[in-house]
């Protein structure tokens, strides 16, 4: 009898080890839960009364924030997801802006693709009422895409892909490594350092970028465009000027109105504005200007440059070498045109003024003939034809109105 109790006492010990080893697993489990869960509460901000939502997410390949409302801030500096969210309410009392807040859901989903974080209004028409979420990322992930119908957008210290999406506000990217798109309805766009490829569309806005280490796309409704340096870019804005202080590849700049201003360029050069001067410090591959009425000014030319403007002067620098300058031609419809030619340069002169002014057509290389037609007291023609250091690439040079001066300039073509 003694054994029969000793073997029940061991099967109740038994299966009260059980149920206290499975008690401390839900405990466990318990505990775990905050981590992930989201935390609120509701305080006073000066005139503002608002509801702070905190949490944490597990770190995954992608994080994905989705809001129909709200200013959007992400940060790669923690090794989890963590977030808060702060709805703003300005209503008169702490019931009213409960009850707005509660217009605004947020949750949060962790699947195979990643981290989400939502935030949906169930009412359109929210008065006095905004959002933030500021989120901190692993710094290396693989992509975080983030969406706002209305509210600015912040992205600093990530190395992953960035896609980005704003309805209407303020841009601000800085220390980023992955390639960068962004898509707004409109607002300035401020841009740090950027290691790879950026891709910009927006209705309207300026933007300052200090340097992408990639190829840089922009196309906006109209704003002025400022670029410290970039590996290559293609620019488009509707109306505004467009500075660009050094491109390590080919550059592309287009301005429904407004003036270029262009430093060096390790590649080829198109530039189109619809009024406005053209300014260019340097560049090593082929040129095309156009503008419908400004002066042109181009210095440092190593190829060939087609340039045109409907009214303004044109000042064109050419320090090629033998082999590579290529037919070039300037163009102007009233304005005076002054060529930088290295007196060794093999090249093939054809210039004219159909309305000379001033001494017409000037040249410091005696190889150029000079002709004119008209008498003194009617509007000249002007003509320089001419073979220099036996001929070579094509230089048409045509104002219809102005004077023209070829020039000797200090490089050498060898």
């Amino acid at each position: 009898m003694r054994k029969a109790g000793r073997d029940d006492f061991g099967a109740q010990g038994a299966a009260s080890s059980r149920k206290w080893a499975a008690t401390a697993t839900l405990l466990a489990m318990a505990v775990a839960v905050p981590l992930w869960a989201q935390q609120s509460r509701v305080y006073r901000d000066g005139a503002s009364w608002v509801e702070e939502i905190t949490g944490t997410l597990p770190a995954s390949r992608q994080v994905r924030i989705t809001t129909d409302l709200g200013s959007v801030q992400v940060q790669g500096t923690s090794p989890r997801v963590t977030y808060i969210i702060r709805k703003r309410s300005y209503a008169p009392s702490q019931e009213a802006a409960r009850r707005q807040f509660e217009q605004m859901h947020i949750s949060t989903i962790k699947n195979a693709e990643g981290d989400l974080i939502e935030g949906r209004l169930a009412a359109r028409n929210l008065n006095r009422f905004s959002a933030e979420f500021l989120v901190q990322i692993p710094r290396e992930l693989e992509m975080v895409k983030v969406e706002t119908r209305s509210g600015l957008l912040n992205f600093s210290s990530i190395v992953a892909t960035v896609l980005g999406a704003t309805g209407g506000g303020s841009v601000t990217l800085d220390n980023l490594d992955g390639s960068v798109k962004i898509t707004s309805g409109g607002g300035n766009v401020e841009v740090g350092r950027l290691g790879s490829d950026f891709s910009l569309t927006t209705g309207g806005g300026d933007v300052h970028i200090k340097n992408v280490g990639g190829q840089t796309r922009i196309n906006i409704g109209g704003g002025k465009v400022y670029i410290g340096s970039t590996k290559g870019a293609d620019i488009q804005t509707g109306a505004g000027n467009i500075e660009v202080h050094k491109c390590a590849g080919d550059l592309g700049a287009s301005s429904g109105g407004g003036n270029l201003n262009l430093g060096d360029v390790s590649g080829a050069v198109q530039a189109e504005t619809t009024g406005g001067s053209v300014h260019l410090d340097s560049a090593k591959g082929r040129v095309k200007v156009t503008t419908g009425g400004g002066s042109i000014e181009l210095f440092n030319l190593n190829q060939g440059v087609q340039a045109e403007t409907g009214a303004g002067g044109i000042t064109a620098e050419f320090v090629g070498k033998r082999g590579s300058f290529t037919d070039s031609s300037l163009h102007t419809a009233a304005g005076d045109v002054i060529v930088y030619l290295p007196k060794d340069l093999p090249v093939t002169v054809h210039a004219s003024s159909d309305m000379a002014t001033g001494h017409g057509i000037a040249s410091e290389f005696s190889g150029l003939r000079i002709t004119r037609e008209g008498s003194n007291f009617a509007p000249r023609s002007m003509y320089a034809e001419g073979s220099l250091n036996g001929g070579g690439p094509a230089l048409k040079v045509r104002t219809i109105m102005g004077q023209i001066d070829f020039r000797q300039s200090h490089w050498q073509a060898h």
